[in-house]
């Protein structure tokens, strides 16, 4: 299987130094992909990057020359990281390949991704899909479109070869030595791994540390905002991706605090799973899926509105309790941990690369399958009443292509129907039910409503076509 990946990650250097979390899982990702499939990006010339990963160079000068490029190449999908609005439409245009696109978060940015998310589902064909990070953004997005059939939701992995439990004293050793910091062996030391800033948790881990003065907090990753701190709070700063087992390993606990919109499938929750840690994570986003039993999950009080894209409220004092539980209990710690790493063995990133396979494959299938449309005719013309009064506007409709079979007999066949049903059948004849989706969003008084009508008017076609 060809498998063109549209984003160009092959550089590990780069990557490696990135520090971000989206970039790193999108290198891993193409990482695995290339171990069952040959997998093409765009590079200025070609060139072979590793055993299946290749750098080619796309032919886009015109739609004609783009869409005869993709039709050498033969490519089996087309593997897309973002909802990039303008990129799919472009590739529905001049590839024939299904398209899967990955999303990241279900809204985020002022809910600017969501609007990407559903500008692509309205130009999905029925063989293209969107693969979100975690069920959590699969049910988010869910409950905003039609057609949930589009989604499929695929954890992202880790590599649990460079994530691996490590001997505690040696790694405190080895952390003093880089740092000076003595308390390191003197003090159970609590982590927070990520950006530092208020939607990743970062005051309420401060306000935690205030509550726990003989607990030493560690803050591995980039401080984006200055702030006062108690003294039992170090910052570790961002760290090599290489180095991170080391640091999640000096750790008792994990603090996985994230409220933030466009959080997913946060990956230092399963990162500190591999290394055996007990986590405590928000009841939110994706991280309760990753966690299971191998940690606690702190419930957040939700904001209807999204300011600055911070979704809700922790209590300091309901994590303090829970990483004061797991901080008196070496015991619990330690069979948390076991269960942790076992758990995080299940999200590979091979598996991750599986089941993308798996969805290709299905999607070329959906794609092959053969159709047998019908078309339908709506007329639209106006009425009167007996007083000679305009009526609403009716919609007759009547069949063509009647020569292909027996039709069968639905009960209101001839019968008037509501203008925006009728609309949206005439629609349907010449835009994806995805765009009429769309339309019909707009034009009825909810989204509820158009949702009714557009189950109507796509049983009604599928009626149709049923063999």
């Amino acid at each position: 299987m060809k498998i063109y990946v549209s984003h160009p990650y092959h550089d590990h250097e780069k990557v490696m130094a990135s520090n971000s979390g989206a970039v790193l899982s999108g290198f891993n990702h193409v990482q695995a992909l290339s171990k069952y499939c040959e997998v093409y990006m765009p590079a200025s010339e070609a060139v072979d990057y590793g055993p299946n990963l290749h750098g080619i160079r796309p032919v886009f000068e015109t739609i004609d020359a783009s869409r005869q490029w993709f039709v050498r190449q033969d490519f089996d999908g087309v593997l897309m990281f973002e909802p990039k609005t303008d990129d799919l439409a472009f590739f529905r245009h001049v590839c024939s390949a299904p398209i899967v696109i990955r999303l990241s978060c279900s809204f985020g940015r002022n809910r600017d991704f969501v609007d990407k998310v559903l500008q692509c589902y309205s130009l999905l064909r029925p063989y293209d899909a969107l693969s979100p990070k975690s069920a959590y953004v699969a049910d988010e997005v869910g409950k905003l479109v039609f057609d949930q059939s589009y989604l499929h939701a695929i954890t992202n992995g880790v590599d649990a070869g460079v994530f691996v439990p490590m001997d505690k004293l040696q790694a405190r050793k080895e952390v003093v030595d880089r740092t000076g910091d003595q308390r390191f062996l003197e003090m159970p030391v609590v982590g927070f791994c990520g950006r530092f800033e208020p939607g990743k948790g970062a005051y309420p881990f401060l306000r935690m540390a205030d509550l726990n003065p003989n607990v030493l907090f560690a803050v591995i990753g980039k401080q984006f905002a200055p702030v006062t701190h108690p003294p039992n709070v170090i910052f570790l700063g961002a760290q090599p991706y290489t180095d991170m087992s080391l640091y999640y390993n000096v750790l008792d606990v994990l603090c996985a605090l994230s409220v933030y919109s466009y959080e997913s499938c946060p990956s230092t929750v399963i990162e500190g799973m591999a290394c055996s840690l007990p986590v405590v994570a928000t009841n939110f986003a994706g991280a309760p899926e990753l966690l299971g039993a191998c940690g606690r999950l702190i419930e957040i009080e939700r904001f209807e509105d999204e300011p600055l894209n911070v979704t809700g409220y922790i209590a300091p004092e309901v994590i303090s309790d829970a990483v004061r539980d797991l901080l008196n209990s070496k015991t619990e710690r330690e069979k948390l941990g076991e269960r942790a790493r076992k758990r995080a063995l299940e999200f590979s990133w091979d598996y991750t690369a599986q089941q993308h396979m798996t969805l290709f494959e299905n999607l070329r299938t959906k794609r092959d399958a053969p159709v047998c449309p019908i078309p339908i005719t709506v007329s639209f013309a106006q009425s009167c009443d007996g007083s000679g009064n305009l009526k609403s506007i009716s919609k007759g409709f009547n069949y063509l292509g009647s020569a292909q079979g027996p039709l069968p007999r639905i009960p209101f066949l001839g019968q008037d129907l509501p203008a925006i049903e009728g609309l949206g059948l005439h629609l349907m004849q010449h835009l994806h039910p995805n765009e009429v989706e769309s339309a019909l969003v707009g034009l009825c008084e909810t989204r509820a409503i158009a949702h009714k009508t557009l189950r109507k008017i796509r049983h009604f076609s599928d009626m149709l076509t049923a063999p």
